[in-house]
């Protein structure tokens, strides 16, 4: 199901990828109920909640109306509480909240402030199984920062020996420093990045005794992005991305090797374990701005090849481009989804579509909502009707967003709000012998230029994605 709850205007809407937004109701009446936080604007968190199978969402619940412009995290305890952090809007110091969940709902608690002692950012929280809370953060004194973490033992009313204790210090001081809190069930973990050029880990025996020395897991630069999980057997997997997407194991004992799993570009990778089977999803980038959710897995013993997450989000199966005057099509599929520049256009106009009756036929082998047209020449003057194929005619409607314009070098169409509006009567047909679900769009009156395209898909403008786990 792909629900539309809410808008945002804050800069990190749903956090970094290691931060937890959605979650589930592990036990009692109210089992299976969703939630999901977001930070709806620049200073406002917010709450809302559902039921399997999610196709409505009650309305939004405020949890704090204080928080910086910045990344939160969040967990949920097993009786169904929900603890959040963040950085305070008007001093970034770290603090925390906690909804307490009683009679399917939750109740935001007052404010506590888990440190006040410098500026604070990228917070991750932990729950030991014994219910002591963890954070990790970078406390910044400009210009350097320092990875830190300190924990609560009555569900988050007090931290360490109090505000002005920042906990203890993980790294040495950098420019950049962000990390992921990770608990099994012997130790906890902290994974992170230090100034840029290395991925290390330090760990804590959850019976008692020191941090561990720094162990790099991984060492270079141009690191962008990295995700920490933990198996129900024990294993820790991370997954960082630098010159590649890569993936490494811990099994308790002994750091495996190294595995490249996707070459770039590639945003927003996460780690999780189905059945003690890693698995790294991420996000695809094809250019301007346009993305789609791949991932790879390792059932067979090795990592797969990457594939689609989504059918309906990704290149488009088929693009197909039908001249008039010529009566003939042409299938620009491959073009559509290239990096090469102006190459989407039909050889008898040297346009796309420009004449009435000339026709750009966009289908996959799932419904879609949303196409994107990276354009090299705009358009001037004329219109097009946009249809779907109801099994009987060609169903003419009119986008939420309004109908096609090819005026603008990125045309954004948004075909209908989300999954759950598709019409029901869209139908498969085959057109030029291929079966899709098609978007026909047609010219009703003339252009005096016709566009022509760089690109042509049905991906989207995402850039985070945040995986329950």
């Amino acid at each position: 199901m792909h629900k539309k709850i809410t808008d945002t205007t804050a800069t990190y809407g749903l956090g970094n990828t290691p931060q937890a937004k959605l979650f589930c109701v592990p036990s009692g009446t109210y089992t299976g109920r969703r939630a999901a936080l977001i930070q709806t604007s620049p200073n406002e968190i917010k709450l809302a909640w559902s039921d399997a199978p999610a196709s409505g969402w009650s309305s939004l619940m405020t949890v704090a109306g204080d928080a910086a412009d910045e990344c939160f995290d969040a967990r949920m305890a097993p009786n169904g509480d929900i603890h959040v952090i963040y950085c305070e809007q008007s001093t970034n110091y770290l603090v925390t909240r906690k909804l307490t969940f009683t009679g399917g709902t939750w109740s935001v608690g007052s404010k506590v402030t888990v440190y006040n002692g410098a500026l604070c950012f990228d917070p991750s929280l932990a729950i030991e199984p014994g219910g002591i809370i963890w954070v990790s953060y970078s406390r910044s004194v400009s210009p350097t920062r320092w990875i830190h973490a300190k924990s609560s033992s009555d569900s988050g009313a007090t931290w360490g020996s109090g505000a002005s204790d920042a906990g203890a210090q993980i790294s040495g001081g950098s420019m950049f420093a962000w990390s992921k809190l990770a608990i099994d069930n012997n130790s906890i973990h902290v994974v992170y990045h230090d100034q840029d050029t290395a991925l290390s880990i330090r760990s804590l025996p959850l019976a008692g005794g020191s941090w561990s020395s720094q162990y790099n897991i991984a060492s270079g630069s141009g690191f962008s992005g990295f995700d920490v999980a933990i198996g129900a057997d024990g294993r820790l997997g991370v997954t960082y991305l630098s010159d590649q997407l890569y993936y490494r194991e811990f099994d308790g004992n002994n750091w495996g090797a190294i595995t490249s799993l996707a070459a770039p570009p590639v945003v927003c990778p996460q780690v999780l374990f189905e059945n003690n089977i890693p698995a790294v999803v991420f996000l695809s980038d094809i250019g301007s701005d346009s993305t789609y959710a791949r991932f790879v897995d390792r059932r067979t013993g090795i990592f797969c090849a990457s594939k689609v997450l989504d059918g309906r989000s990704a290149p488009l199966d088929s693009v197909l481009l039908y001249d008039a005057s010529a009566a003939a099509y042409e299938d620009l599929t491959l073009q559509a989804a290239s990096y090469n520049a102006a190459d989407v256009y039909h050889s008898a106009s040297g346009c796309m579509v420009k004449d009435p009756g000339d026709t750009l036929f966009l289908g996959m082998n799932e419904r879609f909502r949303i196409v994107r047209l990276l354009l090299s020449t705009v358009a001037a003057g004329g219109s097009a009707q946009v249809s779907y194929w109801d099994g009987v005619n060609w169903e003419a409607f009119t986008p939420p967003g309004g109908n096609v314009s090819f005026d603008t070098s990125m045309v954004d169409l948004l075909l209908w709000t989300d999954y759950s509006s598709i019409p029901v009567n869209w139908q498969k047909r085959l057109v030029n012998s291929q079966s899709r679900y098609w978007i026909k769009i047609e010219v009703v009156s003339g252009y005096t230029t016709g566009p022509v395209a760089s690109q042509v898909s049905a991906t989207s403008e995402i850039t985070r994605m945040i995986f329950r786990r």
